[in-house]
């Protein structure tokens, strides 16, 4: 009897002990924020509020996705995770300690947990989905929203005509623009053509704002070493390039034997060159036009401000587990002579398993990943979501097309067609600290180490056929190594991590 009583308590403290340690609830997963990262310390993001520990509340827009509610910032006790016991369990089921994750649907929501039960529920209406429509659209803007009050769209570029706002099937107009308040029916948002940095509108009052992007300069590459040619005035120029800013502008460009400038609104007036190339201006003949020698497929960046310009092949380069892993230290470079057809003689797979190609041993946006679903060949896509190629394990010749996306994987190719012109090498590349140059056209008499804007941040004079150039102290980016021998000169891409 004294055993079965000493158990009673001892199971009484425990469950008290254990109600007295449930400090916070939080509601964590990919439909409210993201599941946490697991490391120790965190605290969550959705803190449920509550007046007595048992019944806890919380207001949140939610998206699609799944969640749960877990107790003290941690995994730690299944006792403190609650889902469902069947999904979807939303916006209510049955309780389950630590059960399925709660499928969400979004939309703004009061939620209301009980941590004694279990017992939960997410009382609100969907988030509507808001579109704007009409002559003015090339096709329907669906706008965003994290409050289901305030919606937006970014970077929208519009056509002069009418518009008119979708609210879950409903159309709403004003007569006002760039602003204006929107009322039910037929009326139609007068639209002036244009890019637009943001359309918002407020769904509680129906305030909407159209904000104009700032309007730059256009500035153009244009010349005999360019397919449109010299500009035949009055011309619109061809060959545009892309700013943010109104300062570096870039683009990419196929470019021929010949010469090139760069000018700004169809106009000589201003106009810019400098004869040197693949960088420059070279400041000793800084009108004469620049000197195309080397025909190619590059990027191009260009600074409206100084007129320094770069033009670069960019490194193109094959990753993933299939070569050993993702990403840093597990880039394997293809070669080109033209920017435009990449290619590795001899690569192993080591698994049967994703791969992808990428530029310039990044995925920071503005550098490309090329992936697809295609096996030994295909035409890869740039969109984020495309496939990993689904490399097969064995050792391949593999080519890329930076133009057309086309890539092989084949036997391993004769590497004598691609070291003829390999007359320097640059290595480790990229690099955290040197790089070492070697030459197969004797003593390397020089080499500038030049930035994307054309400035020379480092020189050297080693007089020798291998050389090495602490990298260390340069901020990480691209630069361009001018190397020189007496009778060779060539411009080799490196990265500096």
């Amino acid at each position: 009897m004294k055993r079965k009583v000493l158990y009673l308590v001892v199971l009484l403290m425990t469950t008290l002990f254990s109600n007295a340690q449930l400090t916070s609830v939080s509601l964590v997963g990919t439909g409210a924020g993201g599941w946490p990262a697991g490391t120790a310390g965190e605290v969550d993001v959705n803190q449920m509020a509550t007046t007595d520990g048992e019944n806890w509340t919380l207001t949140i827009t939610l998206t699609a996705g799944e969640v749960k509610f877990r107790g003290n910032n941690s995994w730690a006790n299944n006792a403190y995770i609650w889902g469902c016991a069947t999904q979807p369990g939303f916006p209510t089921g049955a309780p389950a300690s630590p059960g399925n994750n709660i499928l969400t649907v979004p939309g703004l929501r009061t939620v209301t947990f009980n941590s004694t039960t279990g017992v939960y529920n997410f009382e609100g209406a969907p988030i509507p989905v808001v579109k704007l429509v009409g002559a003015a659209t090339s096709g329907d803007v669906t706008l965003s929203t994290s409050d289901g009050v305030n919606f937006t769209a970014s970077n929208v570029i519009l056509s002069t005509g009418d518009a008119q706002f979708n609210v879950d099937g409903t159309l709403t107009g004003g007569t006002g623009f760039p602003t204006g308040s929107a009322e039910p029916g037929s009326v139609s948002i007068p639209v002036a053509g244009g890019s637009y940095t943001t359309i918002s509108l407020n769904l509680d009052n129906g305030e909407y704002t159209f904000t104009a992007a700032p309007t730059y300069p256009s500035i153009a590459i244009v010349g005999s070493a360019t397919a449109q040619g010299w500009p035949n005035d009055p011309q619109v120029d061809a060959h545009v390039l892309s700013t943010t800013d109104g300062i570096i502008y870039t683009g990419t460009i196929k470019l021929m034997i010949g010469a090139l400038k760069f000018r700004q609104n169809n106009s000589w007036n201003p106009s810019w060159a400098g004869s040197s190339f693949p960088t420059g201006p070279d400041p000793a003949n800084a009108g004469l036009d620049v000197a195309v020698d080397v025909p190619g497929y590059y990027d191009v960046t260009f600074n409206a401000t100084t007129g320094a310009y770069a033009f670069s092949f960019p490194l193109i380069s094959l990753t993933g587990d299939a070569f050993g892993g993702w990403g840093d230290g597990f880039d394997f470079d293809l070669t080109t002579t033209d920017g435009a057809n990449y290619s590795i003689a001899s690569i192993t797979a080591v698994a049967t398993n994703g791969g992808k190609f990428r530029s310039n041993h990044s995925w920071d946006p503005g550098n490309l990943a090329y992936g697809s679903a295609g096996w030994p060949s295909g035409t890869a896509s740039t969109a984020p979501d495309a496939a990993n190629i689904p490399v097969e394990a064995g050792t391949y010749g593999v080519t890329f097309n930076r133009e057309t996306l086309a890539y092989n994987f084949g036997a391993p190719l004769a590497t004598a067609n691609f070291n003829k012109n390999a007359d320097f090498r640059a290595y480790p590349n990229p690099t955290k600290n040197d790089w070492n140059f070697t030459s197969a056209k004797g003593a390397i008499n020089t080499i500038q180490i030049v930035d994307v804007l054309g400035k020379i941040v480092l020189t050297v004079s080693p007089q020798a056929n291998i050389a090495t150039i602490d990298a260390s102290a340069l901020n990480a980016g691209i630069y361009f190594a001018k190397v020189g021998t007496a009778s060779a000169t060539q411009t080799i891409k490196v990265v500096k991590n």
